[in-house]
Order: C-alpha cells, then structure tokens, then sequence
C-alpha cells in the first residue's frame, strides 16, 4: 500500500478515524501550551487586526505592502475578536484548530496516485506532532504560517484532482485558493515549484507542468513587483529584516538539515540505502516531499537577523519533511511481517520524543519569553493609578502600552511613560538581562 492506484482498494480504517487519532494526537502535543500567556508581538498582531481585519479597512489594509501579504490572518483575528474579545484561550485555540486542520489535508494527499493513504497517513501524523515548527502554533502573531500552509494544501488537492480526470471547475479552485494563499504570506509563491513538480508525477502531464510554471512565474513576478514598487512604504525594506545577497546559501545549509531533524535525516538515509539496494519505496512522492521543504525554506533565507530560518517559517517546510519521512516509514515496514507492531512503536517514540521537547525545553522559553510583558502587567495592576518609567530595552513602548490596554482594560498613556522626571514613582526593568533574549524567536 506504498502507493494507491486509480481504483485500488480503500484503507481498512475509515478516514474519521485518522482524522480523530489525528487531532487527539496534535492536541496531546500542545495541551500544555495552550495556558502560554500572549507574547509581545501578539499585542500588536491584535491591534493590526482591528484597524484592517474589518470590512471599513480593507480598502487600506490593499494599499499596505507590507500588511496586505497578510490580510488573511488579519481577517481571522478580527473574527476571534469578534466572537471572544481578546483572549489568549481563544488565540491558541484558533491556531491549534488550523493546525489540525492542516494535518487532516495532509492526510487527504492521499486520494492521490502516487502516495497513498497510508503513506499519507503517516505523514500526517509526523507533520501533527513535528516539533520544529512548533512557533507557528504557539505564537499567535505568527497564524500567517498555518494560515498559508491551508491554502496552498487547498491548492494542492484541486489541482491533483484536475490531473487525476476531474473537471476544469478544478482550476478555479486553483486559481481562488493560490490568490488566498498570497495574501497569507510571502511563501505562498512556493506554489510556483510545488504545481508543475506535482504535475510531472502523472506520465503524460508534462503540457499541465508547463502551464504552473508558467502560471507561477508570471504570478510570482507581479507579486514581487507589488512589493517593489512599494519600498517606500514597506518597513522590511528598510529594517534590516532580509537582503538579497548570497548569505541565503550558508542559511539554507544551516537550515534545511535543521528542518529535516533526527527524523527527516534518518528517512532521507533510509532512501538512499533502499535506492542502492534497489528496493522499492515511493520514490516519487519522496522527491516531492525533499523538493517542498527546500522550495518552502528558500524565501526565508534572505533574512538577516538570525544565521538561520526560525522555526515559525519551517511550518509550510515541515509537510515536505512529513511526506519524505513518511515514505521511508513505509518503504522500510513494507517488507516485515510485525508492520503494525513495528509502526506503533516507530510512531510512539516519534510522539514522545517530540511532546517532551516541547513540553521540558520550549515551554520554559516562551514562558521566560512572555515576562517581558506579564511583569509589566502585574505591577501596574499592582497599583494601577500610578505611573511607571518604562526602562525594558526588550520591550518596545508601544507593544508595552498595548499589553496594558488589553490586559487591564486602561488607557496606558498617562500610565506608561519613556520620559525622565515625569512624577513616576516605579521603574520597569523587564528583569532579564538582554542576553537572555533571542529576538523574535526562541531558537
């Protein structure tokens, strides 16, 4: 069952039930996470939300170059607000519904030819539990991640679907569904490799390929061309974010194996001993699974503010390492008679693996992370009538008085003040030495 050919027979489990061990095991993942108090950039991400997310602003939110590359997530911010206020429950909720969400599409490759549904399967469970990309589903300021990874996994089934026979009411849904994913986020352009290479999986489909790649240069051209011309008013051109420049290559050799990790490494080395000994594995689906997660880290390469891409960014990455990993999983239980036995412990010292990383070394980070602001908030909720001199180098004035008005409900600016010999009785310091803090991620 490495492959699943037009009318073969179905899976012996029926699909609500990886969808249900699917979610269960992404929730058990997270669980204890979702009490993570807001990070600092969530305070702005929900502020940007009100201005843009409604109807009244999106005629300014598409004149924004910077913003409109991510109005979806904006939207859907705007919505939880809607529905909830700000609450951080909701927030994680949000993320780690979408997150679910991307794992059962993951899951639904697997109507296609050349995977299957149990390879899909598995890499469905490698990319709900992976915890490289963990940023994405914890930070809510960085829902633009999963958000993007929806669209171009919607993207993804159409256009399989319109190669394996169906009608050409398929492409529109290309077309609606690759418009969404490019203004999620700037690695929707990802599609511009990821259709044609599909594409050249069905013998005969080489005019199809032609066509994305065309499609996807013209797309991808106009889309930078956007950007371009809107420099002036676009702050990643002036911050020091990223620089086209030849330093995307050590970042990519730094990158790419830290997205594969132990797993990814030892399923790539898998292969390629399966390859000499000429054994059979779905070597297509591996090569597009390899092919994605470079394609999906190269836009990020061209940052600057850290020697490798953060993990938030490997989250569109991390469905081409679930696929590669996927397949030598099944490649290598294919030929033994314990498959299931042997594929229960596989899966269980994979869960457990990435759950108590997660749990033992990033939660502590993100909770020393969010006293930048939770100090804040508690000693002026300690004593909200009196002022406090911000001195927090890690804690821009703006994101600080945000964190006020959200948290205690009060007008920040007579409270909160950057200005010496102002009547302030306190002094905010954050408490951390600045050493301790790694910037906009925690890795």
């Amino acid at each position: 069952m490495i492959r699943q050919e037009a009318g073969a027979a179905a899976p012996a489990w029926k699909h609500w039930h990886v969808c249900i061990a699917l979610a269960a095991v992404a929730f058990a993942v997270y669980a204890p996470l979702l009490s993570l108090p807001p990070l600092v950039d969530d305070y702005g991400h929900t502020r940007l939300a009100e201005r843009y997310g409604p109807p009244q602003g999106w005629g300014e939110l598409f004149r924004e170059p910077l913003y409109r590359c991510r109005a979806t997530s904006l939207w859907l911010t705007a919505a939880v607000l809607g529905w909830t206020g700000f609450s951080t429950a909701a927030f994680h909720m949000a993320s780690l519904a979408l997150h679910i969400l991307n794992a059962w599409l993951v899951y639904a490759l697997g109507v296609s030819r050349w995977i299957g549904w149990t390879a899909s399967a598995a890499a469905a469970l490698v990319f709900a539990a992976n915890e490289r990309p963990h940023e994405a589903v914890i930070w809510f300021a960085s829902i633009h991640e999963p958000l993007v990874m929806f669209f171009v996994l919607c993207v993804l089934l159409a256009w399989i679907r319109w190669l394996e026979g169906g009608s050409r009411r398929w492409l529109a849904a290309v077309a609606a569904a690759w418009l969404l994913a490019l203004v999620s986020k700037e690695s929707g352009v990802v599609l511009s490799v990821l259709l044609p290479g599909t594409a050249l999986l069905y013998p005969g489909r080489w005019k199809a390929a032609a066509g994305a790649l065309a499609a996807g240069a013209v797309s991808t051209g106009l889309y930078f061309w956007m950007a371009w011309s809107g420099q002036a008013h676009h702050q990643h051109f002036h911050d020091g974010t990223f620089e086209l420049g030849w330093h995307f290559l050590p970042v990519m050799a730094r990158s790419v194996p830290r997205g594969l990790g132990a797993w990814g490494g030892l399923a790539a080395l898998a292969l390629l001993i399966l390859a000499a000994k000429k054994r059979p594995a779905p070597w297509r689906a591996a090569l597009l699974g390899a092919g994605w997660q470079a394609a999906a880290l190269l836009p990020y390469a061209f940052l600057t503010y850290m020697p490798r891409i953060p993990s938030r960014h490997h989250y569109l990455a991390s469905a081409g390492m679930a696929i590669l990993t996927a397949c030598a999983a099944a490649a290598l239980l294919l030929s033994k008679a314990s498959r299931p036995k042997a594929a229960a412990v596989l899966a269980a010292v994979f869960l457990l693996h990435n759950a108590l990383y997660l749990w033992l070394y990033k939660r502590p980070q993100f909770l020393e992370r969010a006293e930048v602001t939770e100090g804040l908030v508690r000693l002026v909720g300690a004593k909200p009538g009196g002022k406090v001199l911000l001195r927090c180098p890690l804690l821009p004035l703006y994101e600080a008085r945000l964190a006020l008005f959200y948290r205690l409900k009060v007008d920040p600016v007579p409270l909160l003040t950057e200005e010496e010999g102002d009547g302030t009785a306190r002094v905010y310091t954050c408490g951390l030495p600045p050493a301790k803090y790694q910037g906009p991620g925690t890795d």
